[in-house]
């Protein structure tokens, strides 16, 4: 796999101690540079910073990407900028997401590469009510998005309401207004979005994932699977393929 790289210089080193002996990395050096070799098909994947490049530049890279239809995985630092960005991104194209100095260690990134033939839950059902995020003002956006992409995530919904700087009334009331269920559902479906994986793809215990997953408890789990899927954990599997999940969870997070 030939891999395009418009990075910030720590992270592209970063990135290329996860390689494996298949991958190879190419530095990009603008937007009109990525945008060619787009068109040219130099590469089969872009590992892209949306907050690298003016706004124009930005545009040419995205219509590059969603003309060829190449895979791509944003590997980003997070601020309301680079959030309205990956939005832009994400809306309707699922895409995976690191974020950098924060959880880019050589394994999430192998997994990241890994996933961008087969986008993982969490990436489908992202741009599946990405747009609704964009009514949102800036640290309610942020924080947001940043639950799609962090390795760990609040326990409770009051952690997410404490990052956004808001009352929970507040952050409720976008959440509304964005045609979501509200912040509660937001971060529960975000995290049993994460079951998918471990659970079906690979057959870890429901102990484990309810531990991977950041469940304080297995009723809780079982709880959250009816009611966002109707099913008990056991018969997901039966029940539904990992796009037809993702898109079960996104109903169920839609207003």
């Amino acid at each position: 796999m030939n891999i395009l790289a418009l990075l910030h210089a720590d992270a592209r080193h970063v990135l290329a101690s996860a390689l494996t002996a298949e991958q190879h990395l190419k530095k990009a050096g603008d937007a009109e540079s990525v945008a060619a070799a787009l068109r040219d098909g130099e590469c089969d994947a872009l590992v892209f910073d949306p907050g690298l490049l003016e706004p124009e530049d930005f545009e040419i890279v995205m219509s590059a990407v969603n003309e060829s239809g190449i895979p791509m995985l944003i590997y980003t630092a997070l601020g309301p900028v680079t959030a309205r960005r990956i939005v832009d991104a994400v809306d309707h194209t699922a895409r995976e997401m690191v974020l950098r100095g924060a959880d880019d260690v050589p394994d999430l990134l192998r997994r990241k590469l890994a996933a961008l033939v087969a986008p993982s839950a969490p990436a489908i059902l992202f741009s599946k009510v990405a747009s609704h995020f964009r009514v949102f003002p800036e640290r309610l956006q942020t924080a947001s998005v940043g639950l799609f992409a962090r390795h760990t995530l609040p326990r409770w919904v009051s952690g997410l309401v404490k990052e956004t700087g808001l009352a929970r009334r507040t952050v409720d009331r976008w959440m509304d207004r964005g045609g979501l269920f509200g912040a509660s559902r937001l971060l529960d479906t975000i995290r049993f979005a994460r079951v998918w994986e471990p659970l079906v793809e690979r057959g870890m215990s429901v102990d484990q994932v309810v531990a991977q997953c950041g469940y304080p408890r297995l009723r809780l789990f079982t709880a959250h699977s009816r009611r966002l899927t109707d099913v008990a954990p056991a018969e997901l599997r039966d029940a539904y393929t990992r796009e037809t999940f993702s898109e079960r969870l996104a109903e169920a997070l839609l207003d």
